[in-house]
C-alpha cells in the first residue's frame, strides 16, 4: 500500500511536470544565470532547489494525509500570499548580491541568504501552483501523515525530471550581457509576485470580514411576507420551505411592507418576501436582515434547491441578500 502511494505520487509528478517546469522555469532559469556558473555548480544549485522543494512538499503532505480534508480555501490564499511576498524579497536581494559581487562590492551578512538555493526552493515549494494542487488533493483523499508524505516524495522525484534540464541554462551566462538581462528579468519576476501576493493577502484580509452563510440551515427561521393577492403562491412556498427549515414559516401578510417595524432577530431568521410588497428603497434599511425577494410565479422547487445547494458570503454586520430574477434562468451547475 505505501508502495503503491509512492508509485502514485511519482506517477501524479510525471503527468504535471510540463506544468512544474512552465511555472518554475521563469524563476529558476533567471536564477541560474544571474552569475557566472558552472555546469557542475548549476546542477548543484538545482539539486540544492529540489532540496527545499523536498521539505517543503513533505511538510505539506504531512499536514495535508493529517487534516484528511481539503483545506479551506482562505488558508490557501494566505499560504500563497505569504510564499509570494517571501519569493519576491528573495529574488530581489539575489539581483542586488549578484550585482554587488559583480562590481566586487562588500555584500552585507543579510543579502548573502539570497545565496541559498534551498530557500527559493522552499519558496516556490510553498505556493499552490496546478501542480501541487492536484497532488495537494489527492493527499487530502489518501488520509494520514504517511500517506501525505509518500505521495508528496514520489511527486517531487517525478517533477524533479522536468528541472534538471534548467541545470544546463548556466552555460547561457557565457553570452554577453546575460547576466544583467537575467537579473532584470528576476526583478520583473519579482514586482509581478509582490503583486500577486498582495491581492492574496488582501482576499485573505476580506476572507476574515465575511461570513458564510447557509440560508436554509437549521440555524435559522423562516418568515414569509406577502401582499394579499400573492397569498396563495406564498402558502405553496412556505409549505415547500417547511421540509427545508425546522418548521414551517410563518406567513405574513401586509398591505405595505414597514422596514421600520420588523421585529425579528436579524441573526436568527431568513425572510421571504413576495416581489409586490418590495421597494428598492427598502434595501438600505434592510441591510442587516437575511432576505430573499422572490417574484409571484418563479419555480418554488427551483427556488428552494438554488438556496440548499450554495452558501453565500457576506460582510460582517451585514445580512444574506437575494432577488429571484424571473428573467433570469438560475445555473445548474
Amino acid at each position: 500500500m505505501l508502495l503503491k502511494t509512492l508509485i502514485e505520487g511519482f506517477m501524479l509528478g510525471l503527468s504535471t511536470g510540463t506544468i512544474c517546469l512552465l511555472t518554475c522555469t521563469p524563476i529558476y532559469l533567471p536564477y541560474l544565470i544571474s552569475e557566472d556558473r558552472s555546469l557542475k555548480k548549476s546542477f548543484y544549485k538545482v539539486m540544492e532547489i529540489s532540496a527545499g522543494r523536498f521539505i517543503a512538499y513533505l511538510l505539506f503532505g504531512a499536514l495535508a494525509g493529517w487534516l484528511g480534508s481539503f483545506l479551506p480555501q482562505q488558508q490557501r490564499t494566505l499560504f500563497t500570499g505569504i510564499s509570494y511576498i517571501l519569493l519576491s524579497v528573495f529574488l530581489v536581494l539575489n539581483t542586488m548580491r549578484t550585482h554587488r559581487a559583480e562590481k566586487s562590492c562588500r555584500i552585507p551578512g543579510w543579502m548573502k541568504l539570497s545565496n541559498s538555493a534551498f530557500l527559493l526552493g522552499i519558496f516556490t515549494g510553498v505556493n499552490f501552483c496546478p501542480s501541487f494542487l492536484i497532488a495537494l488533493t489527492k493527499s487530502f483523499d489518501l488520509g494520514g501523515m504517511m500517506g501525505g508524505i509518500l505521495l508528496f516524495a514520489g511527486f517531487f522525484v517525478g517533477t524533479t525530471l522536468f528541472l534538471l534540464p534548467l541545470a544546463f541554462g548556466g552555460l547561457l551566462t557565457a553570452v554577453g550581457k546575460i547576466k544583467q538581462l537575467a537579473r532584470i528579468v528576476s526583478l520583473l519576476i519579482a514586482v509581478w509576485f509582490i503583486w500577486q501576493g498582495g491581492v492574496n493577502l488582501h482576499k485573505a484580509w476580506k476572507n476574515t470580514q465575511a461570513n458564510i452563510i447557509n440560508p436554509v440551515s437549521a440555524q435559522y427561521t423562516a418568515f414569509v411576507l406577502s401582499s394579499q393577492q400573492d397569498s396563495t403562491y406564498a402558502s405553496a412556498l412556505a409549505d415547500s420551505l417547511a421540509t427545508v427549515y425546522p418548521e414551517r414559516p410563518k406567513l405574513l401578510i401586509y398591505s405595505s411592507l414597514q422596514p421600520e417595524q420588523m421585529y425579528f432577530n436579524r441573526s436568527a431568521a431568513v425572510i421571504f418576501i413576495t416581489s409586490s410588497l418590495w421597494k428598492p428603497e427598502y434595501e438600505k434599511d434592510l441591510d442587516k436582515f437575511n432576505y430573499v425577494v422572490i417574484p409571484a410565479g418563479f419555480s418554488i422547487p427551483q427556488a428552494v434547491n438554488f438556496l440548499q445547494k450554495f452558501s453565500f458570503k457576506v460582510e460582517k454586520e451585514k445580512g444574506f441578500h437575494w432577488s429571484f430574477d424571473p428573467q433570469k434562468p438560475l445555473r445548474k451547475d
